[in-house]
C-alpha cells in the first residue's frame, strides 16, 4: 500500500511494529484466473478457502494461511475472451474474508444496480486496474463494504453507485483504507432517510487509517453529510487529489471531517452544501499548499488546526492570505483534475515545507518550489491542454471568448482532425476541439510497445467530452492506451467489444490509443522488459519488499519508507536497485522518483 510520509507518531509506531514483524521467507500465494472456466464469483470462493459451486467452478486453489506471521495473499486476474469483452455483470455480492488481490485488466465489474459489489468482512481486498460501478446496497455500502479489515485500489474507478445507508462508494469500519491514482465518481448515498458519505465514508478507530493520493472523488450526492468523504474517527492523509462538484444537503459539500484529517496539495472546487460547501470541519484538520474556490455557499467552515501555503477564494475558515480566484480549469478524463491559467496567483505560491515531489498526475515538482494545490502548472507541455479546457466546448455551437476567464475559443471552433483518419480506424463522439492523428514508433516513445510490435497508434487530444470517444480498429487485438496525464505515460488495458470484424473501445481521456496483438497483456513484454537508466533516484513511500525478479515470489530483504537509492534499470512497473549488496526489485507503485527514471 502507499502511504505518503505521516508525521504521527503513533502511525510510525506501528510501522516500526510492523515491520518487526514481517516474515523473513516468502509469504504463501496462488495465483487464480477468471476465464471460461472460473467465474469471478468461484474465484473468490476459493482464495476464501470456500468450496466453488456450479457452474465454472474449475478454478486453482487458493492457498491458506499458515500461521499469523505467514499469510496466504491470492491474486486473481480476470483474462476473459468472447464477442463482448469488458463487463462483468454479477448475480450476488462478491463475500472477501481472506487476503486478496484482484487485478482487473480492464474489466469493469457491475453490481447491475442491484447488488454490492464486494462486502470484505476480516480480510484484506486490493483491486487495481479495475472499474466497479452500479453497486447497490439497501444498507451500508453501495459498491464497497469494509468491516474490520483492510481494503485498497490502484488504478481504478468506483462509480454510479447507490446505497440507501452511509456511503455509497465506499463503506469503512474499523478498517484501513488506501486509494491511489483512482475515482470515486458519481455515487448516491440515501433516499428518504439522511445519510452521509456519497463517495467515502470512513469510520476508523484510533488506529486505523484512510489514505488517498494521486485521486479524484466528484459528482458524489448524500442526504446528509459530507457527500465525497465523510470522516467519523480515525486518522486520513490526503494528497495530491481533487474535490469536485460534490453535492450535501447539509454540511460539507466535500469533506466533512470529525477525526484527525492532513490534507496537502488538494484542489476543493464547485462543491455545495447548506454549511461548509468545500469542507465542514468538527476536530482536527491540517491544511497545506491547497485550494479551495468556488464552493457554495462558503469554502470552509470551522477551525484550521494548520493553515500553511493555502489559496482560500473567499477567506472563509478565518484565511487571511491568498484569497480570490486562483484561475483553474477543468481537464476531461478520470480522475477529476484541474490545472493552473498561466496567471494564476497559486503558481509558486506554496510552502516550501510542504512541497510534495510530484502532483496529482504524477509529474515532479520544482525542487524547492512548487504550486498551490493538486496540479503543478508547466508552462508548454500541457498548453494543449490548457487550451481545450478554456474553449470546454458543449456542443459544436462556439463563442468568441469566455468572459470569465478573457480567454479565446480558437479551439473550439477548429475542424476535427478525427475526421481524416486512415482506413481501418475510426473515431466518434467527437465535438469542436478533439483532435486525432496517427502515430509512428517515434510518437508512440514507449520502448515497450515499440519492441513487442504495435498495429496501430491514435493519439487522441484536445477536448475529450464526458461522454467519452469510442475509436474502432478494423482489425484483431487488444487496445491500450498511454495516458497523456502521466509521466511516464502509464499504460492502461482497456475494455474492448468486437463488432464483426472491428476491434473498438471508450476512452475518456486524452492519450495514444495503440492496436496490439490479442496476446500482449499476458505476455512478460508488457510488464518485464527492462529499460537502462541514467540518474535516477528512487525514494520508498511504504515498508517494501525487495524481490528477486519483477513480481518474483523470493523476498530477498525489506526496505523502510524513506529511503533512497539509485536505480540503473527498471521495468514498467518495477525498479532494479542495489540495497547494501541486496541487489533486487521494489515496485514502482511505491516508490517517489527523481531525475531520469522514465
Amino acid at each position: 500500500m502507499i502511504r505518503p510520509r505521516l508525521k504521527s507518531k503513533h502511525i510510525w509506531l506501528l510501522l516500526v511494529t510492523a515491520l518487526l514483524l514481517v516474515p523473513t521467507g516468502p509469504a504463501l500465494a496462488a495465483n487464480i484466473t477468471v476465464d471460461e472456466d472460473c467465474s469471478l464469483y468461484n474465484a473468490i470462493l476459493s482464495a476464501n478457502g470456500e468450496e466453488q459451486v456450479e457452474p465454472l467452478n474449475n478454478c486453482e486453489d487458493g492457498d491458506e494461511a499458515v500461521d499469523a506471521e505467514q499469510t496466504g495473499v491470492d491474486t486473481i486476474t480476470i483474462a476473459l475472451t468472447g464477442t463482448e469483452e469488458g463487463t462483468i455483470t454479477l448475480t450476488s455480492t462478491l463475500s472477501v474474508t481472506s487476503e486478496v488481490i484482484v487485478d482487473g485488466a480492464g474489466f469493469v465489474i457491475s453490481g447491475d444496480d442491484s447488488y454490492q459489489i464486494f462486502n470484505v468482512d476480516g480480510g484484506s481486498l486490493e483491486i487495481m486496474n479495475l472499474t466497479a460501478t452500479a453497486g447497490s446496497s439497501a444498507s451500508t455500502g453501495g459498491a464497497i463494504s469494509v468491516s474490520n479489515g483492510s481494503f485498497s485500489m490502484n488504478n481504478s474507478v468506483i462509480s454510479n453507485s447507490a446505497s440507501v445507508g452511509h456511503g455509497a462508494g465506499i463503506y469503512a469500519e474499523t478498517s484501513d483504507i488506501v486509494i491511489t491514482n483512482s475515482a470515486i465518481s458519481a455515487n448516491t448515498a440515501g433516499t428518504d432517510e439522511a445519510v452521509s458519505g456519497a463517495g467515502i465514508y470512513f469510520a476508523g478507530g484510533d488506529d486505523n487509517s484512510l489514505l488517498i493520493d494521486k485521486s479524484g472523488l466528484d459528482s458524489n450526492s448524500a442526504t446528509d453529510d459530507g457527500a465525497g468523504l465523510y470522516v467519523t474517527s480515525g486518522n486520513a492523509t490526503i494528497s495530491n487529489t481533487s474535490f469536485a462538484e460534490n453535492s450535501a444537503a447539509d454540511k460539507g459539500g466535500a469533506i466533512y471531517n470529525a477525526g484527525t484529517m492532513t490534507l496537502t496539495h488538494v484542489t476543493i472546487v464547485d462543491n455545495s452544501a447548506e454549511i461548509g460547501g468545500g469542507i465542514y470541519d468538527t476536530a482536527l484538520l491540517h491544511l497545506y499548499n491547497s485550494i479551495l474556490s468556488g464552493n457554495d455557499p462558503e469554502d470552509c467552515s470551522g477551525t484550521l488546526n494548520s493553515n500553511v501555503g493555502n489559496l482560500i477564494q473567499d477567506g472563509s475558515c478565518g484565511h487571511e492570505e491568498l484569497v480570490g480566484d486562483p484561475m483553474l480549469l477543468k481537464l476531461a478524463g478520470l480522475p477529476v483534475y484541474y490545472v493552473l491559467q498561466e496567471a494564476s496567483p497559486a503558481i509558486d505560491s506554496g510552502n516550501t515545507d510542504k512541497c510534495m515531489q510530484v502532483d496529482q498526475r504524477g509529474l515532479a515538482r520544482l525542487e524547492g518550489l512548487c504550486d498551490i494545490g493538486a496540479s503543478e502548472y508547466l508552462a508548454g507541455s500541457f498548453s494543449f491542454q490548457i487550451q481545450s479546457a478554456v474553449a470546454n466546448p458543449a456542443s459544436d455551437e462556439t463563442e468568441d471568448s469566455d468572459e470569465s476567464s478573457g480567454a479565446t475559443t480558437a479551439r473550439a471552433t477548429a475542424t476535427p482532425t478525427c475526421e481524416s483518419l486512415p482506413d481501418g480506424v475510426t473515431v466518434t463522439g467527437y465535438v469542436s476541439g478533439t483532435q486525432c492523428q496517427e502515430r509512428d514508433a517515434a510518437g508512440v516513445g514507449n520502448q515497450v510497445i515499440i519492441d513487442y510490435g504495435f498495429k496501430k497508434a491514435i493519439d487522441l487530444w484536445g477536448y475529450v467530452p464526458e461522454s467519452g470517444l469510442r475509436i474502432c480498429f478494423q482489425d484483431t487485438g487488444t487496445i491500450i492506451l498511454l495516458d497523456a496525464s502521466t509521466s511516464p505515460r502509464t499504460i492502461i488495458p482497456l475494455s474492448t467489444v468486437t463488432d464483426e470484424d472491428w476491434r473498438c473501445t471508450d476512452v475518456d481521456r486524452e492519450g495514444t490509443a495503440v492496436l496490439m496483438n490479442q496476446d500482449f497483456l499476458s505476455t512478460e513484454a508488457a510488464t518485464n522488459a527492462e529499460v537502462p537508466l541514467t540518474g535516477c533516484t528512487v525514494t520508498t513511500t511504504d515498508i517494501l519488499n525487495v524481490r528477486n525478479e519483477p513480481a518474483g515470489d523470493t523476498i530477498l530483504a525489506r526496505l523502510m519508507n524513506n529511503v533512497s537509492l539509485a536505480s540503473a534499470t527498471r521495468t514498467s512497473g518495477w525498479f532494479k536497485i542495489d540495497y547494501y549488496g541486496i541487489a533486487g526489485w521494489i515496485s514502482a507503485d511505491y516508490v517517489e522518483t527523481s531525475g531520469d527514471c522514465q
